[in-house]
Order: structure tokens, then sequence, then C-alpha cells
């Protein structure tokens, strides 16, 4: 990749961003398609959101990744927002044009992707985080018609108010789980780790009890570095099926991508480039 004083930038912005691996998949796709653009991670602090939002019109940015914590953040800050942007209240793709900035929310058809093989209305989950990943895990399991729906976070206040943001949303029951009585669950069909427990750079793993993993239960892991967290090696070696974040980083990043473009992006060359560097 030749950079010059005519390449245009696309970047994600979090806080940590060092483990991100967004950089590697979207320059290997430029590459691939001949673009003259670059991505590059840059770490910005919740007191510098509003600053980098509103400069963003004014430089040669073509479009922002947004993860923790900013995915609200950035919201107060943007000029337009799609409709699942709007209904989540959480950003996590950014489109600069000439007259707008615009935001988006790729997290739920990632996350849909991750399902594709699961007969999603037929099965019980708990959902493990109540942050903007869990929003988007908990719209889309009950935009599915997920059959039932447990929520779990050590702040119960904020799993409270995402199970009163799905009520308001699709009318529809959804039980709160206190963190430690997680025990108290009959083993469930798919579990959904939405924190970021277990990430690169982050100390602690999840630890949730084994009772409630069965053979068949599908263990997902939105963390993707490393591939196999503690948790998914714990459920794997109790019979369940798991995954990990990569195919929901792919995916959105390939929504992303064709939003920054108007192109359709290589997926296989994405993912291989992924995997490669894991």
């Amino acid at each position: 990749m030749e950079i010059n004083g005519s390449t245009r930038i696309a970047v994600v912005i979090g806080h940590p961003i060092r483990h991100s691996l967004s950089p590697v998949m979207h320059n290997a796709a430029f590459k691939y398609l001949g673009l003259n653009n670059c991505y590059v991670a840059i770490d910005i602090s919740p007191g510098g959101i509003e600053h980098f939002i509103r400069g963003l019109r004014y430089t040669n940015i073509i479009g922002v990744n947004v993860t923790i914590p900013h995915k609200a953040a950035v919201i107060p800050y943007l000029d337009e927002l799609s409709e699942e942007a709007k209904i989540l209240e959480a950003v996590n793709t950014i489109k600069i044009t000439e007259e707008k900035v615009i935001g988006y929310n790729t997290d739920v058809y990632g996350f849909e992707k991750c399902l594709e093989d699961i007969d999603v209305p037929s099965c019980s989950a708990l959902l493990i985080g109540a942050g903007g990943a869990g929003k988007a895990v908990a719209y889309t399991l009950s935009k599915l018609n997920v059959k039932s729906l447990y929520i779990t976070n050590r702040t119960e206040e904020r799993a409270k108010q995402l199970i009163q943001f799905i009520n308001n949303v699709f009318n529809r029951k959804i039980e709160f789980i206190p963190f430690n009585q997680l025990e108290t669950l009959k083993p469930v069909d798919i579990i959904v780790n939405a924190t970021p427990l277990g990430m690169e750079g982050i100390k602690e793993e999840l630890e949730i009890p084994s009772s409630i993993i069965r053979e068949g239960t599908t263990a997902i892991d939105l963390v993707y570095n490393p591939p196999v967290t503690n948790f998914l090696k714990t459920a794997s070696s109790l019979g369940a099926k798991t995954l990990n974040g990569i195919k929901m980083l792919v995916y959105q990043g390939i929504t992303s991508f064709k939003i920054w473009t108007d192109l359709e992006p290589p997926v296989d060359i994405m993912e291989e480039a992924l995997k490669g560097c894991l």
C-alpha cells in the first residue's frame, strides 16, 4: 500500500483501541480493490469525542468505526442517524460527506450473521452484558423472535434499562438474572458474552456456571482477540458449539465498507486477513 497526498483515510476510534484488528481487515480490502485509502486506529479519550466528531467534515476521513466506550457518546455531534442507530441509540459506523456526518449501526447485521445457522425462535438465550454491543445483541435476538431471553449484567440498573428498552420496542417479556445467581438458570440454547471480559489487555476473564451449558448449546463470545477465550474453552469442553467475534467483526465491517465506498467488499480477503494475524 502506497500512502501519498491523495490517500483518503478511514479510522476506528475507541479507548482503549490497541487490540483492534479492524485496520488489518479494511486495509486488506482497500489493497485488493486497488483503492488509494488506508485505515488506522485512533485512541480517543471520552473528553475528546466532541472535538473529534465536529472536526470530521474538515478532513479527508471518509468513514469512522466506533467502539467501546463511544457508541452513544458520538450521537449528539452527528447530523443524521440511520433507523437502527436511532432505535438502538448506538452508532458503530459514521459516514462523512460534504453535507453531513451520518451515523449507522451495522452491529445488528453482523450479529444476525452469527445466528444464520440457528433456529432462533425455538431457542432460549442468555445475554451477558448490557452495554452498546449487548443492546445490539438483545435487539437482534428479539427481532428474530427468540423464544426466551435472559439478561445479566454486573450493574443491575443498566440491565433493567436494556430490558425496558426491548419491552418498549418489541413488547415482550425478558427476565433479569443477577450475575451471581446464574446457577439458578436451566441450561440455555444460546449464551452470548457481550462484555470485554477475556479480551486482550483485560485481565479479568468471564466465568459462568457450567450447569447452564449443555451439549449443543451455542456459546458466542463477541471478543475476537484472543480468538479462543477462557469462556469459549470452558463451553467447548462441556460440549457446546462455539463462535468468537470474528464473524460479527467481518460482517459489520463489510456493511461499514459498503457505506463508505459504495463498493462490494471482498469478504474472503477480509476474513483471511483477520485469521492470519490471530
